[in-house]
């Protein structure tokens, strides 16, 4: 008899343990995802932010350049030249941004990327 009452207790704390090892990785998961929900809205808003803020540099950004363009033809007594220069000055920095693009935009927009969701705030 003491045999079945051994192979009772070796079941009982076998379930017990296997209920505590459930519950735990339950918690777990859980936690894990409640966690990437807050790091997944935090970089949703910081998206959205960013889109808001770049909408309105955007068109401040054209009013100033169509502004100056108008000056510099006004100055040059020719409308087409002033935006002429102003779409050269562009182009320009166009070209400079696409040769040191890896160095000034994809390098900083992947470490925010990574520091957003791996690093706690």
């Amino acid at each position: 008899m003491e045999v079945i009452k051994s192979a009772h207790e070796i079941k009982d704390n076998a379930t017990d343990w296997l209920d505590a090892a459930t519950t735990y990785l339950e918690a777990r998961w859980n936690l894990g995802v409640l966690d990437l929900s807050e790091k997944s809205a935090r970089a949703a808003s910081h998206v959205v932010s960013l889109l808001i803020l770049g909408t309105i540099g955007t068109i401040v950004l054209l009013f100033l350049s169509l502004g100056v363009a108008w000056l510099l033809g006004e100055w040059l007594h020719s409308p087409a030249k002033g935006f002429f220069l102003v779409g050269l000055f562009y182009g320009i920095v166009g070209l400079v941004l696409f040769w040191v693009k890896d160095q000034f935009i994809r390098v900083p927009v992947v470490n925010a990327f990574i520091k957003q969701f791996y690093y706690e705030k």
